[in-house]
């Protein structure tokens, strides 16, 4: 009998456990769908995931989503042609230097994937601020703006969903001090310094690292980063730059002033002397040192004059020439970057200042309609006396700037062939030599002002040598790193092994934001999620100033949960993103914004006030299950009792 017991008490628990299932399946499914959507991205990677987890959530409120994954090219005439969906998953990258997003969110953006226009409420308001803002030049006033415009396109527009931004990570050893990856290895190189060897390591003045190689030094001509980065370690910054995207005065530019709303004055800081205008052309390993007495000078264009290190100072006529040539089509491979420079000129009472004025003129034909005027000051400098000529023909920027000494021409004169592979400057260090296809090196420079950019404190080269060896692969170039023949190596596209050295305490694992994101975005042109719900008010008390569906957006938003999907996903490594701009762009990223946590009770308070009434129950009581299970036990009683 006993066993009889416990054969019907299994089976009425487990109709009970049937029961309760059937009744938490029968609880939700009595809430009727409120719309029937459709989720496209394209396939690869993870974003189908993010499309299966967000169709889950938003089923939590009714809501029930369709995900579609596409191949790219199909995905891309989507996004521009068709837009045969409600909602989306993208990813922006490559940005971030400025705020201005105007692409994005513009009326006529060339990625307004949204169906941002100035006719929505709060649409024409969005569209005035991005414009205004973009050819604002007072920092402080330009950071409020953005802050103010961002606030307004989160709560009142929602046009995305931001997710996330991903971490970039490097890797150092352990005895490697003072390097800061929010920095940069250019920025860091005054503060380094080891503490004693790592294994495989030769010397304690050296830093090798690994790159593709470099094409022209010349940074007019440049169109890759190997040749940027070569030219960044012998170059200073006209302006300095933090990794907040935020001017500063600790670089070449001490301190500047504003004259009026377009018009900038910019002062030098004193004793700065270009390096030897050394032509290294010929030079190996075994080439005695670096010496202005001993090595090949070359001969500037201007007058013939060189470079010793002590006799050609850095002034204002040198940042002029730097800004004039960047701008000019005879020379630079950018000029449309400074087209809305209306004048650069040397200050007439002061060498060492010189001023900028700006057209601020959106309507003025050969102008660009926008200043993107901090994030287009922190060039390296180039030197004047070498490669401006005392030619008096006049030629024109394209904001119509004037310049002397540049002509048609210019860049095949003997001075601009060398420099492009014998460039020199007036930063930490100077071109020693190259070997094609296996290593450049460079010398630390003794001619170096002795500055460092962080935080403009007087610093010196522990690093005498740095070498920048020839390994395309990353992959050997992580295990060249880890056999100790490189001192800093990049780990973004390694994160088993990253795993595993942030466990290795001979190594220092580093991260910084990465200049891109991934959001969800609604397609407003399309009923429910916008459509002529865009331009509808609300009538719920406190949410009069919002429309019906800038409602719908918001609720949707509440109810994804982007700390699961980033923790199941990404290992809870990425950032959440919360504004419409890059967090990678730090000193405009509005932190302080609206964030759209998962909250279930907003979702559902956002979705009745736009007319959507739905009970969520995420844990429905199993009443019919308790009742079983009352009954269940009163069955075994009862039947014990009789027995």
């Amino acid at each position: 009998m006993k066993k009889k017991t416990i054969f019907f008490t299994i089976l009425i628990l487990s109709s009970l456990v049937a029961m309760s299932a059937l009744n938490a399946y029968t609880s939700q499914a009595a809430v009727e769908p409120v719309a029937n959507l459709v989720f496209k991205t394209n396939g690869g990677g993870v974003r189908p995931d993010y499309g299966l987890y967000i169709a889950q959530y938003l089923r939590e409120i009714g809501i029930e989503v369709e995900v579609k994954v596409e191949e790219w090219s199909v995905f891309v005439g989507t996004l521009m042609l068709t837009r045969d969906f409600d909602i989306g998953v993208v990813g922006l990258s490559g940005g971030g230097a400025s705020p201005d997003m105007y692409d994005v969110y513009g009326e006529t953006g060339s990625l307004n994937l949204f169906g941002m226009n100035a006719e929505m409420p709060y649409g024409n308001e969005s569209e005035n601020m991005q414009i205004e803002g973009v050819t604002m030049t007072d920092i402080e006033a330009r950071q409020q703006w953005y802050y103010d415009w961002q606030e307004l396109v989160m709560d009142k527009i929602v046009p995305i969903l931001p997710l996330f931004a991903p971490r970039s990570y490097v890797a150092t050893w352990a005895n490697t001090l003072g390097y800061d990856a929010r920095w940069g290895i250019i920025d860091s190189l005054p503060y380094i310094e080891y503490d004693g060897f790592h294994a495989g390591q030769v010397a304690l003045d050296e830093f090798s690292v690994a790159d593709a190689n470099w094409r022209d030094l010349n940074p007019l001509q440049t169109d890759d980063t190997s040749s940027s980065f070569i030219f960044s370690l012998m170059a200073e910054s006209i302006i300095g730059w933090s990794p907040d995207l935020a001017p500063l005065k600790t670089s070449l530019v001490e301190d500047w002033t504003q004259i009026d709303e377009f018009h900038y004055k910019f002062t030098m800081r004193d004793d700065v002397y270009w390096n030897p205008s050394y032509n290294v052309t010929g030079r190996t390993a075994s080439s005695d040192p670096l010496d202005p007495a001993t090595t090949p000078l070359m001969e500037g264009l201007f007058d013939g004059s060189v470079s010793d290190g002590t006799n050609q100072q850095v002034t204002a006529k040198d940042a002029v020439f730097t800004y004039l040539a960047w701008s000019n089509d005879l020379v630079s491979e950018s000029p449309t970057y400074h087209q809305w420079i209306s004048n650069c000129y040397v200050d007439p009472v002061d060498e060492l200042s010189f001023h900028i004025e700006i057209d601020g003129n959106p309507n003025t034909p050969a102008v660009e309609n926008y200043v993107d005027f901090w994030a287009r000051l922190p060039w390296e400098i180039i030197p004047e006396f070498f490669l401006n000529s005392s030619e008096s023909d006049v030629t024109y920027t394209y904001g119509n700037a004037q310049c002397t000494g540049l002509y048609d021409g210019i860049l095949y004169t003997d001075q601009w062939v060398a420099y492009s592979t014998s460039a020199f400057g007036c930063g930490k260090y100077m071109l020693d030599y190259y070997i094609r296809n296996s290593v450049t090196v460079l010398q630390a420079s003794p001619f170096w002002h002795g500055l460092g950019v962080i935080d403009g404190t007087e610093q010196d080269l522990d690093i005498a040598t740095f070498n920048v060896r020839v390994i395309p692969d990353i992959s050997a170039e992580l295990a060249e790193f880890k056999a100790g023949k490189l001192d800093w190596t990049g780990l973004t596209a390694f994160p088993k092994d990253r795993q595993q050295m942030q466990a290795d305490a001979r190594f220092v694992i580093q991260s910084y934001m990465a200049a891109s994101m991934t959001f969800m975005f609604y397609n407003m042109r399309r009923p429910f999620v916008g459509g002529t719900d865009n331009n509808v008010y609300l009538t719920a008390p406190g949410k009069e100033e919002y429309t019906k569906g800038c409602a719908v957006r918001k609720a949707m938003s509440y109810a994804v949960d982007r700390d699961e999907m980033n923790q199941v996903i990404h290992d809870g490594e990425y950032l959440l993103a919360h504004s419409v701009i890059y967090p990678y762009t730090a000193f405009y990223y509005y932190n302080d914004i609206i964030k759209y946590t998962r909250d279930l009770d907003a979702a559902v308070d956002w979705l009745s006030a736009a007319g959507y009434d739905i009970t969520v129950d995420p844990s429905p009581v199993p009443i019919f299950g308790i009742l079983a299970a009352i009954g269940a036990a009163s069955f075994v009683a009862l039947y014990k009792k009789k027995k």
